[in-house]
């Protein structure tokens, strides 16, 4: 159990090498056995056309040693003293007797050994004319070997064919001994030695194979490497395969990743483009104001009443906030999309910070002629977040919906339990958004232009913080408006459970 994980590491690692080594072995074995079937096979045939060639004259020989055929009659006796005399020198030949149509008329051999009637005469006329590269094969007439070297030469018998005589080369006895012969120690020690050829050839090339394929099975490895820990970190591990197929896998997910980060590089190229032209323009503005107030009141300062340069210099110092303001977002905005404010978490009443801003909030509210409310569950609301980051989600809230609630409206906080979670929304009875601009809301510098008020409002970085930060605590914010009656943006926290009974009592 110890040893089957490393062994398992291993065997997949070098998955390529085992495939192409187990294919190369196959190939090698098919390689041999097609071998020695050749070699066999051309060593046979070699040992039947030389036979045949040696052979060929024996028919010839019988044919005119005795008339064995006369007046149609075939004379088998002579027939059988020749082939007994034939038989003496070559014992593996079988003497056949054929009529002109090839039927079998007379043979040597016992009534029952011969199972053919009749011999087909295309091989007997090709061996005669000689028409084909030797050996020429013809049928056995006992059925037992099939296609057999044989020699053969017509009978006359005054002038006239009378048949032919039919030699068969390869008898009976000389079938079984060459089965015999396949078997002996020879053809063993042959056949082994060709397998200890191969075998040796098999190792060579595996070892050269896996000296090659070293380099890819390295290459594999540090892909493996990259795919893991720096492109798929949070994704699937990769599929388990050889080496090919994982630097297949690896590649693509690159070529996707490559392509995504191009996408990005190319959306954010856009982005920081416009919010170049925002950020100048927004900075421009109110500085453009300061220095036309500053310039004023150096010009006309011996002209102007108290009460005037105090206006002017209030004005100046209202800009200047602005443009604080301005630039303080900026800077939070950028801490949050890089990453370089942790979140400080903490258990804490919902509800007394939302009393906190509103308390901070109320004075401007009173200015404005704006009823600022707070209403809810206030008793059951624990949360666990970023209590310094959620109060700036509230304060730009709160902000965002009095610059959009004229005299005589209203603004209202509200706190909810809903089961394991706290839904918090802020309410106005203001402008609202035009339905069209409801996607674009939480995009930078984003500003609606057209209820007529100042231009000097809010440029729109309050309400990105606010969608960043609640991106960090996992939560969603949503917005729903109609123009003329006002605006609802409202978000949601996991309500906790372990610091507060009340959250027990009240699901």
């Amino acid at each position: 159990m110890g040893c089957g994980l490393p062994v398992r590491r291993l065997i997949v690692s070098r998955r390529l090498y085992l495939q192409l080594a187990l294919r190369l072995v196959a190939v090698f074995l098919v390689l041999g056995a097609l071998l020695l079937w050749l070699s066999a096979s051309s060593m046979g045939r070699y040992s039947r056309a030389v036979q045949q060639t040696i052979n060929a004259p024996v028919a010839r020989y019988i044919s005119e040693e005795l008339e064995l055929i006369t007046a149609g009659r075939a004379n088998r006796e002579g027939l059988r003293q020749l082939a007994h005399h034939a038989m003496i020198i070559h014992p593996a030949i079988e003497v056949y007797l054929l009529d002109p149509q090839g039927r079998i008329i007379s043979h040597a051999l016992e009534p029952e050994a011969v199972v053919r009637e009749r011999v087909d005469l295309d091989p007997v006329r090709a061996f005669l004319a000689r028409s084909r590269p030797l050996p020429i094969l013809g049928p056995d007439p006992t059925g037992t070997a099939g296609k057999v070297v044989f020699s053969a030469h017509p009978v006359w018998y005054q002038g006239q064919p009378q048949g032919y005589v039919y030699v068969v080369l390869e008898g009976q006895r000389q079938q079984r001994l060459e089965q015999s012969m396949l078997d002996n120690q020879v053809f063993r020690f042959s056949a082994l030695g060709l397998a200890g050829g191969l075998a040796f050839a098999v190792c060579c090339a595996l070892l050269l194979f896996a000296r090659f394929s070293r380099r890819v099975q390295k290459l594999a490895r540090r892909v493996d490497q990259l795919y893991r820990k720096e492109l798929e970190s949070d994704g699937p591990e990769p599929a388990a395969g050889d080496e090919l197929e994982r630097l297949e896998e690896a590649f693509n997910a690159m070529q996707s990743r490559i392509r995504q980060q191009v996408e990005e590089i190319r959306q954010a190229d856009a982005m920081r483009r416009n919010l170049i032209a925002n950020v100048s323009h927004d900075l421009r503005t109110p500085l453009t104001n300061m220095l036309g107030y500053v310039e004023t009141l150096m010009l006309k300062r011996s002209s102007l009443s108290a009460s005037q340069r105090e206006e002017y210099l209030a004005i100046t110092r209202q800009h200047g906030l602005r443009l604080n303001r301005l630039v303080s977002d900026l800077f939070e905005l950028a801490k949050l999309d890089s990453g370089g404010q942790p979140l400080q978490l903490e258990t804490f009443s919902i509800a007394e910070l939302v009393h906190d801003v509103v308390q901070e909030f109320s004075l401007r509210a009173r200015h404005q002629k704006v009823t600022l409310t707070v209403n809810g569950d206030l008793e059951e609301a624990w949360v666990r977040a970023d209590i310094r980051l959620l109060e700036r989600v509230l304060e730009n809230l709160l902000d965002n919906a009095l610059r959009h609630t004229p005299a005589g409206g209203e603004v209202r906080l509200q706190i909810q339990r809903q089961a394991d979670r706290v839904l918090v929304s802020v309410c106005d009875t203001g402008s609202g958004i035009p339905k069209a601009d409801l996607p674009y809301v939480f995009d930078r510098f984003y500003y609606a232009r057209d209820n007529g008020r100042d231009s000097m409002r809010f440029t729109g970085l309050g309400l990105a913080i606010v969608k960043r930060i609640l991106d960090l605590h996992a939560s969603r914010i949503a917005v729903y408006s109609r123009l003329r009656q006002g605006s609802r943006f409202e978000f949601q926290l996991k309500c906790e459970l372990d610091n507060e009974p009340e959250c027990e009592k009240g699901q």
